[in-house]
């Protein structure tokens, strides 16, 4: 299973958790809506993208590593394959030739 799908699952379970806790989970049902775009990390800064990772549950400790695998060359250029990236898209923050 790639990092990608990992993250979602996260979040799900991010919010099912905050639900049963009676706490706010508006921030995460946001996450849910980004993560749609499979491209969303490579369209993100790195702060924003920190954020993310760490709202859904990510430890403090693998977050730059999770960040990472996020954004490898090979991700990216499957992406650009399955027609979820179109590397001419100025929104891309991260690109690799």
């Amino acid at each position: 299973m790639d990092k990608f799908t990992i993250i979602k699952i996260m979040n799900e379970a991010m919010i099912r958790l905050k639900i049963s806790k009676k706490q706010d989970y508006k921030r995460n049902e946001t996450i849910r809506e980004f993560l749609e775009d499979e491209a969303l990390f490579f369209k993100i800064k790195k702060e924003t993208a920190i954020k993310v990772l760490t709202s859904v549950g990510v430890k403090e400790e693998k977050l730059e590593e999770t960040y990472q695998k996020l954004i490898e060359k090979n991700v990216y250029d499957n992406l650009i394959r399955k027609g979820k990236i179109n590397p001419k898209d100025d929104k891309l923050i991260i690109k690799y030739n």
